[in-house]
């Protein structure tokens, strides 16, 4: 049984720095591309294999996401699991939103790899798509991941495990992401370090984490954790 729960702890921690460093992949090598122009599929086109690896590491963020918050939200469920369960239910109501958007975003690259006579017309169903159906499914993927996200921060000081310093970088980076990434590179860089350092810590409370709350009920030997110390990055 310990083992089972060691790998389920493991697992989690694993996940949540994985969702980070595959959100930062996606955004940095993510092609500059207008969905509304007319030279759309040819930026696209131009970005190569970067396209690619930007769409599928999208794609896999979103999974990264939904097991580690799963597992986060077992953590955190002594100390405040009203919070904690809520924020996993938006955060994967957001992956869930977001991965169905991947989907576009992979058939993009498929059109822009097409001859030009076979994609005359795509620019054109892709915009309309994006204005129209994809809309909401956008609409749900932002919400859930703000409100997850702001919630999140909510739990984490809510819980008082040591780790307030996690709560204030998962707002800083709602801000940086949301609301300052239009602003050029130094915008992009700091959601990016902010991204990376708050789901490292999480990650950090995970492994730190008492073994029993990764046991079925009867068989873990402590029915809470103990308060953990994460300490804060340097600088």
């Amino acid at each position: 049984m310990s083992r089972t729960a060691t790998f389920g702890r493991l697992g989690t921690a694993l996940c949540l720095v994985l969702y980070a460093v595959l959100g930062v992949t996606f955004v940095t090598t993510a092609p500059v591309a207008d969905p509304t122009s007319t030279t759309y599929l040819a930026d696209v086109a131009a970005a190569g294999s970067a396209a690619v690896v930007s769409a599928y590491a999208f794609l896999g963020a979103q999974l990264a996401l939904t097991i580690g918050v799963i597992g986060l939200a077992g953590t955190l469920r002594g100390r405040a699991p009203v919070l904690a369960y809520t924020a996993a239910a938006l955060l994967i109501v957001g992956a869930f939103a977001h991965a169905a958007h991947s989907g576009v975003s992979l058939a993009v690259i498929g059109m822009a790899s097409a001859p030009p006579a076979a994609g005359a017309g795509a620019t054109d169903a892709v915009a309309a798509a994006q204005a129209g159906p994809l809309i909401g499914i956008s609409l749900l993927g932002v919400a859930g991941l703000v409100f997850g996200t702001i919630l999140l921060a909510a739990t984490m000081f809510r819980a008082r495990l040591g780790a307030w310093w996690i709560g204030v970088a998962l707002l800083l980076w709602v801000v940086a992401e949301f609301a300052l990434s239009g602003l050029g590179t130094w915008a992009v860089l700091t959601s990016g370090g902010l991204l990376l350092a708050a789901f490292g810590g999480l990650a950090a409370l995970v492994l730190r984490s008492d073994l029993g709350l990764w046991m079925p009920a009867g068989k873990a030997g402590a029915a809470e954790p103990t308060p953990i110390a994460v300490p804060a990055p340097a600088g």
